[in-house]
């Protein structure tokens, strides 16, 4: 099985936070819905992509086929043509070929809010808890909000089955997606950001992550970026100043910590956000910047801009101003010093034709 599986927290050093290798992670304060599902949407390859969900979370009280049935239809509802629930009480059931067969078809899966504990006592070192790691080995998504969100972690924070209120419950270990992690959720919604600290002061080598209502993050290999429109909260030791472009070490003992907001990216591994200065870019040649170069003009507006190339570099001009974009990729060029970030479309035949600069919401139509 996955040498994730079942892992044991304390046996892990202070450098072991990682992702998964390949696939997607969408992590969320409340549930699957708005952008994140969008995105989960796009990431599985579409309606037609077959999908697992997993209502396990709920109390057995409301899992009755009337309750699955509706379950089901939300999602077909929400645009998903192919879905199948998944859902048991009893591990050795978990534990079969007949049970599993879903998910080895699968392209995504989104485990369901309620109580972490019992995702955890139904699949935690089951075949079906081996079929999540192969669906993300090639190349799939996991998904899920609340309980759905924690259970990726490899510490299950809340996960006391007498309350969830006991940070460090009789339910100890996730289904460990990212090792060496404990995900708290609905974080500052209801006023739980300081609560991480009980599981830190026991779990030192932990890396705590809080994630309120509206927010989520994308997790791609040993990195993750936050989505919506609340905060993510980071306990990894530090306290970064965004304004003074600064990490601060914190003593021992300390209770603080930072948010992340909607575009801020952070390193797993390093344990440290993400900046202008430690990202890694291409290095394109002049003869490959040329097809980004001409006029383009804001939709529903008068205003013009042209891109163009300057000492080998492509340059972003509007307004009689003029910024340098750096490749991240061939159709993503970050603003120089900054996280303002451009995506260029490109039509069918590989021709560019928008540029779309998200965080001002601007969609920049090619005119020449």
């Amino acid at each position: 099985m996955n040498d994730l599986i079942g892992q044991d927290s304390k046996s892990l050093n202070v450098s072991g936070t990682i992702g998964p290798e390949k696939g997607t992670l969408i992590i969320t304060g409340d549930w699957i819905h708005g952008i994140f599902q969008d995105k989960f949407l796009e990431l599985i390859g579409g309606a037609d992509a077959p999908i697992v969900v997993i209502p396990t979370a709920s109390s057995s009280e409301i899992l009755s086929d009337e309750f699955l049935e509706k379950y089901k239809q939300r999602f077909v509802q929400s645009g998903f043509n192919n879905v199948t629930v998944l859902h048991t009480r009893d591990p050795k059931e978990a534990n079969t070929d007949e049970f599993i067969e879903p998910i080895k078809n699968a392209m995504g899966v989104i485990f369901s809010g309620g109580r972490q504990w019992r995702h955890a006592d139904s699949y935690l070192n089951t075949k079906a808890h081996e079929e999540f790691f192969k669906l993300l080995d090639r190349g799939g998504v996991i998904a899920g909000g609340s309980a759905g969100a924690t259970i990726q972690g490899s510490y299950l924070a809340r996960g006391d089955s007498y309350g969830n209120t006991k940070m460090m419950g009789d339910h100890e270990v996730g289904l460990g997606f990212i090792k060496n992690v404990a995900i708290d959720q609905h974080l500052l919604k209801r006023n739980r950001q300081f609560d991480m600290f009980e599981i830190l002061d026991n779990r030192p080598e932990l890396l705590g992550i809080g994630i309120d209502e509206g927010a989520g993050i994308i997790v791609k290999g040993d990195s993750f970026k936050v989505l919506g429109e609340s905060y993510v909260v980071m306990y990894d030791g530090t306290r970064w100043s965004k304004e003074r472009d600064t990490i601060y070490k914190l003593p021992k003992g300390s209770r603080e910590f930072y948010t992340l907001k909607s575009g801020d990216e952070y390193n797993l591994k390093t344990r440290s956000v993400i900046t202008f200065e430690t990202k890694e870019f291409l290095s394109l040649k002049e003869n490959e910047l040329k097809k980004y170069c001409g006029d383009y003009k804001l939709a529903e507006a008068n205003t013009t801009s042209k891109f163009l190339i300057e000492d080998g570099s492509l340059f972003f001009r509007v307004n009689d101003r003029t910024f340098r974009l750096f490749p991240e990729s061939e159709t993503r060029f970050y603003v120089q010093g900054t996280t303002i970030y451009l995506d260029f479309l490109l039509d069918s035949k590989g021709k560019i034709v928008k540029a779309l600069i998200p965080s001002h919401k601007e969609t920049w139509e090619r005119v020449d």
